[in-house]
Order: C-alpha cells, then sequence, then structure tokens
C-alpha cells in the first residue's frame, strides 16, 4: 500500500511541474518563455525540464 502512495504523489508531483508550473510562474509575476526554464534561485537557464530538475538535485 505505501509504495503505491509513493508512486500516486510522484506522479501527482510531475503533473503539476509539467502542467501548472507556468500558470503558477505567470500568477506571481514570473515570464517563462515557452522551451526555457530557468532556476529561481540563480536565475540559470535551461532548455529542457529535466535538466531543471537536475540542477535542482544536484546543485541546490
Amino acid at each position: 500500500m505505501s509504495s503505491a502512495v509513493r508512486r500516486m504523489w510522484r506522479r501527482l508531483g510531475q503533473a503539476y511541474t509539467r502542467l501548472c508550473a507556468r500558470d503558477d510562474a505567470a500568477a506571481h509575476g514570473y515570464t517563462v518563455p515557452t522551451g526555457v526554464w530557468a532556476c529561481t534561485r540563480c536565475h540559470q537557464p535551461h532548455l529542457e525540464l529535466a535538466s531543471l530538475n537536475y540542477h535542482l538535485r544536484t546543485e541546490h
């Protein structure tokens, strides 16, 4: 049961990242152009979401 809950929680997090992150950024006054992701801590640009996630895991 706990592995199913963890899997669901991970999928919800991924869905938020893919679907709602740009809308959330716009609501907070940030502009992120299509195809470019920027780190909120160091403002380093990334062309893919996977590279941004890797950057956040390793650098922050």
